[in-house]
Parts: C-alpha cells; structure tokens; sequence
C-alpha cells in the first residue's frame, strides 16, 4: 500500500496529446512528451526525456539522456545519449555525448558530439 509520502518524491512528468503548450517548460526527473510545445523544454536532475510520435517541440531542448520519436525544429543539447528513431523529424543544431540514429529518420542538422 502507498503512503502519501511515497508521492511527495514521485520525479515522473506526463504531458498528454491533447495538449498545446506555450512557453518555456523545466522538469525535474523522466519526462514522456505527446504535446505541441512552443517554447524551450529542460530537463533538470538525471532525468531522461522521451519525445514520443506526434509530439512537436519547437524551441531549444536540454536534458541529459533524449529520445526522440516526434518532431523538433530547434536546438537540442544533451550531455549524454540522444536517441533519434525512424519517425523523427530533426531541424536544428544537436549537440550530444553520444548520438544513435535509426534508419528512415529525418534530420536536417548541424550535428557534433563531444565525449566528457
């Protein structure tokens, strides 16, 4: 059985496809993304964020670890993994640790990668 404290350290974010968002968001812990975003996104703390099909971000990305399903029209700098699957739809500049990208996946970037 949950406790209400057990929530009080919940570090999970959900934003849902039906939503439009406007402004810049900061998030702290794993994010999963469906929305429309206008305006930059960040993810503080270790938190992973999940872009997933049919979201849009337009606006700079930051966050350690990236995954990206949807579509992004503007910067991205990630300190470690960035993940670009077969839907995805990049323009920008992308700046990672590390970077995988999956075969039918559309990128118009300047891209570097830089190990620490």
């Amino acid at each position: 059985m949950r406790s209400d404290t057990d929530f009080r350290d919940f570090n999970y974010n959900v934003l849902g496809s039906r939503s439009k968002i406007t402004g810049d968001i900061i998030l702290s812990g794993d994010a999963i993304i469906t929305s429309e975003i206008y305006g930059s996104v960040e993810v503080t703390d270790q938190g992973k964020l999940i872009l997933e099909r049919g979201s849009f971000v337009k606006g700079k990305i930051k966050a350690i670890d990236l995954e990206i399903f949807g579509t992004v029209e503007g910067d991205i700098e990630c300190a470690g993994l960035v993940s670009i699957r077969s839907s995805a739809k990049i323009t920008g500049t992308l700046k990672s640790g590390r970077l995988v990208v999956y075969p039918g996946a559309i990128i118009e970037t300047d891209i570097s990668t830089e190990n620490s």
